[in-house]
């Protein structure tokens, strides 16, 4: 087992590949050997000093791979087991947390921003978020389950599949959201790019689901839905947002937030749907650069770094 890694590691305004220390596993933890990791705005956010975060901090929280090592207490998994890892580490101790909903934990620690996430070759993570990777998937589709437990949240709302609705967004999590809202038997469901030369209907929509938060995408959202209706919040952005209060008070619209579905569901719909056309190119650790702008391209589709062990 080597003592040293390669990790994209941010200090301060610098975000280099670095050799750091193989970190250890501690009680209850396990220790990943890091397959392929998603590139995502979070870690592009955190990367340009957007998002409070640690610091040092090793980025990512999308990823797949191997079980390496386990901690003290940890019988569930042995080395060289596939997984995927829910990057939600939540306190334990909350209502939510004891409903068992702990991806909804108000008082998590998150991989990449709070704790050293998964853009390395090891990463430490508490058992109780790792999950076992289907034989069949494949670790870019493991590495893409986080995507997909964010857009089977809205399946939680109170969103009918006799409702018109409409995907706000031209791009992948766009894409994902409406094949997940298909195979919960939601058919009336329509998508919508920002920058579209044709308005949309006023008053159309039963409900609105963002998938990218600016002002101007606010204002289309709020017009386009029906008085009444819903706007379900999904997009997590690094800097607040402008939302026309009074014209979601004059149409009585209801804001509904939809953080994630259980991990094992993500999986689950991994095993029964073909989403390889949504996942794209991968890239070298030491290229985290490239990997970074190619994903922010105009997000049709996600981008991974190889992050394997040596």
């Amino acid at each position: 087992m080597p003592t040293r890694m390669r990790a994209v590691v941010k200090r301060g305004t610098s975000v280099t590949v670095s050799q750091v220390p193989v970190p250890r596993p501690a009680h209850g933890e396990v220790l990943i050997g890091v397959e392929l990791a998603g590139v995502c705005r979070t870690d592009i956010y955190a990367a340009k000093g957007l998002l409070p975060c640690a610091d040092p901090l090793i980025l990512g929280h999308e990823f797949a791979g191997v079980v390496v090592a386990l901690g003290p207490e940890v019988h569930r998994f042995s080395p060289g087991d596939r997984v995927a890892v829910m990057p939600v580490i939540p306190c334990g101790l909350c209502r939510r947390c004891a409903a068992d909903e702990p991806e909804c934990c108000p008082h998590h620690d998150f991989l990449g921003v709070g704790r050293h996430g998964a853009f390395a070759e090891y990463v430490a993570v508490p058992a109780n978020v790792v999950h076992p990777l289907p034989d069949h998937l494949s670790f870019r589709e493991g590495a893409y389950a986080e995507p997909v437990c964010a857009a089977m949240a809205v399946r939680k709302t109170a969103i009918h599949p006799r409702e018109r609705g409409l995907v706000y967004g031209d791009n992948r999590i766009a894409e994902l959201t409406k094949r997940v809202l298909h195979s919960a038997g939601f058919d009336i469901v329509d998508t919508y790019a920002e920058d579209s030369a044709t308005p949309l209907e006023t008053d159309a929509y039963d409900y609105v689901i963002e998938t990218r938060p600016t002002g101007p995408a606010f204002d289309e959202m709020i017009r386009a839905v029906r008085p009444g209706g819903r706007i379900i919040l999904k997009s997590r952005p690094a800097a607040p947002v402008p939302i026309g209060l009074r014209a979601v008070l004059r149409k009585e619209l209801v804001l509904e937030s939809a953080s994630y579905a259980p991990f094992a569901e993500a999986l689950a719909f991994l095993a029964k749907h073909d989403v390889t056309d949504l996942l794209g190119d991968t890239y070298a650790l030491e290229d985290f650069t490239d990997a970074f702008t190619a994903d922010g391209a105009g997000e049709e589709r996600k981008t991974f770094l190889s992050c394997r062990p040596r």
